[in-house]
């Protein structure tokens, strides 16, 4: 019953996304920190200009070739890192009559082409250039459809690998919305504590590969505290930052200062962080933890500025117009938990959404620091009586002493009822017996941090707090697998009971494996004597085909190693930008944007 109500809750919110999408489109986008539109540049795809229209010799207005172009991809990629010889044909024909690679090195050659696709019809043209080359972006203004993957995504009952499979079908679930104006710009955002790493910038290639540049910025919000005197380091020296801070990568890329007060200011007017008690004691306060810090930090950046957050160990793998023009506000299920994961997070700036969590967690706050308060009173008054048992116990000894030198019978007597009485007189006003009524029961140490109020954990608490349900609280579930393709895998959470057939290429059994394993992406590659050589560009085209991005999970420490997964995929974006590949798209990055 649960299930039913969460299909109905999900087909309500996609019919009227359409009507939500008219609203916020009315609104334009705002980024408080002074910085220009991305400018409108021209580029060469395929021959054509840039962005597509997406329409297909049939006038579809999406048509079938991107899960035709997938399909092409994974079996040469499979064909090559498998083959057992090289003498082979070169091309092969399938039961639909289109022509596919069979050696993944013409493949690679035909991807890394500087030659446009030949549209001709002349017998004489090269059979390559007649295949569909690259995938289609989506049209402007098609949304996802969330009534359409709900049940091929369902977790319960397929396996990640069969919702990617139904992903690459975008024909199947995106539709149009009546939307005549032009699409917003897309504003991305990222939290990072400390310099820019190697990581980042992986990240940030990402967004420049995948993403449509016309329209698209990626915001990096750096926080300096941990960098000597809180300065911000000097990007220009940095080998991973100072592309991003140049021409012409800091036209689509923009860094800002973070200034935490700043934030908190804007969200919350007036209001101050509540005063904890120990600063009241005069004891420094304690330094929160990058992660909690980046918890709260997306949160205040969403409600100023709208958009959509990402962690820095997310990749973007796809273009996510169809979710960034829905007009739904939208996390994804944390692994299989019911709980939300917010390293994908879309909030429109102001929105009842974020309002309700930051006064939330403001509210969490104030309840975690007024117990933190009456604990320290009820372990005050606890000792005070210990010490005040103390005194009564010295002074009837003493007592007791000096009764000795009276008359036995009588005086001791009269001095033992005494003692008694003024025993009951002192207990009867110890502070402990008077606050054991103030005492409550304790909240784990984790309940008890501060910090942790913006925990993700907690969203539902503060969505709906009559109950605690995901139904109707604003902000859309969605699947795992969307933006997190290997968490059940890793979980072992995978459906147990499914007859699903489709296998995920990617041999990874752990988020690790991306940057280390270099026999889980090609076994024919990794033969290879040379451990930095790679004799093509390519990754982006096969890596967890379907999914709109991919969450890795931290691994910061781990360095990329050429052969991994991760290395194929840097290759590729850097390849991009240098102008030696065209991306997914088919669209170029030229040097003189």
């Amino acid at each position: 019953m649960q299930l039913v109500n969460q299909y109905r809750t999900v087909a309500f919110l996609a019919a009227a996304s359409t009507l939500a999408t008219l609203f916020y489109s009315s609104t334009s986008s705002r980024i408080s920190v002074g910085q220009e539109e991305p400018s409108k540049h021209t580029y060469q795809s395929s021959g054509s200009s840039w962005p597509l229209k997406n329409q297909n010799q049939n006038g579809k207005l999406v048509s079938e070739n991107n899960a035709r172009i997938a399909a092409i991809n994974s079996k040469a990629f499979v064909h090559f890192c498998n083959a057992k010889n090289d003498d082979e044909d070169l091309m092969s024909k399938n039961d639909s009559g289109l022509t596919e690679f069979a050696s993944f090195q013409e493949w690679i050659k035909y991807i890394n082409s500087n030659t446009s696709v030949n549209t001709s019809d002349s017998p004489d043209d090269n059979i390559i250039n007649k295949l569909p080359r690259f995938l289609e972006r989506p049209l402007d203004n098609w949304i996802v459809n969330l009534t359409a993957i709900q049940e091929p995504c369902n977790r319960l009952v397929h396996t990640s690998a069969h919702c990617l499979d139904y992903l690459s079908q975008e024909h199947k679930y995106l539709i149009p919305s009546k939307l005549t104006s032009s699409p917003r710009n897309m504003d991305y955002h990222v939290f990072w504590r400390g310099p820019i790493t190697d990581k980042l910038y992986l990240s940030a290639h990402s967004f420049l590969f995948t993403q449509p540049l016309n329209r698209s910025k990626l915001h990096l919000w750096i926080d300096s505290a941990d960098l000597p005197g809180g300065v911000p380091e000097d990007y220009t020296k940095n080998k991973y930052a100072a592309s991003l801070v140049s021409e012409p990568l800091n036209r689509f890329i923009q860094i800002h200062a973070w200034d935490q007060a700043a934030e908190l200011a804007y969200s919350y007017g007036k209001q101050q962080k509540v005063e904890s008690f120990m600063n009241e004691n005069k004891r420094p306060p304690q330094r929160v933890k990058p992660v909690a810090l980046s918890d709260e930090a997306r949160f205040l950046i969403l409600n100023r500025n709208g958009g959509i957050y990402l962690d820095a160990d997310v990749l973007l793998l796809k273009d996510m117009s169809p979710f960034f023009d829905s007009g739904l506000e939208f996390a994804y299920e944390w692994s299989n938990t019911r709980l939300y994961n917010t390293a994908v997070l879309r909030l429109f700036p102001g929105s009842s959404v974020a309002r309700r969590i930051l006064d939330g967690a403001k509210a969490r706050e104030a309840e975690i620091m007024d117990r933190k308060a009456r604990e320290k009173l009820v372990l005050e008054a606890e000792a005070e009586g210990d010490r005040e048992e103390e005194k009564a116990k010295v002074a009837t000894e003493e007592d007791s002493e000096e009764e000795e030198d009276e008359e036995e019978a009588a005086v001791d007597y009269d001095e033992k009822e005494a003692s008694s009485g003024q025993q009951d007189s002192i207990l009867a006003r110890h502070p402990k017996d008077r606050t054991k009524e103030a005492s409550l029961p304790k909240l784990s140490k984790r309940e008890m941090r501060p910090e942790e109020i913006y925990h993700p954990a907690r969203l539902r608490g503060y969505l709906r707090p009559q109950d605690s349900a995901i139904e109707g609280n604003g902000l859309i579930m969605m699947p795992s697998a969307l933006f997190d393709p290997l968490w059940l895998r890793v979980d072992g959470a995978e459906a147990k009971n499914t007859k699903d057939t489709e296998k995920m290429l990617e041999d990874l059994h752990s988020f690790p494996e991306a940057f280390s394993a270099t026999d889980a992406v090609c076994p024919a590659q990794s033969m290879s004597s040379q451990e930095t050589a790679i004799d093509f560009s390519a990754g982006p085209e096969v890596f967890v085909t379907g999914a709109y991005a991919y969450h890795w999970h931290n691994s910061w420490s781990i360095p990329i190693r050429p052969k991994s997964w991760m290395g194929l995929m840097l290759k590729a974006y850097e390849d991009f930008v240098s102008g030696q590949r065209q991306n997914q798209y088919g669209e170029w990055f030229e040097d003189n944007l």
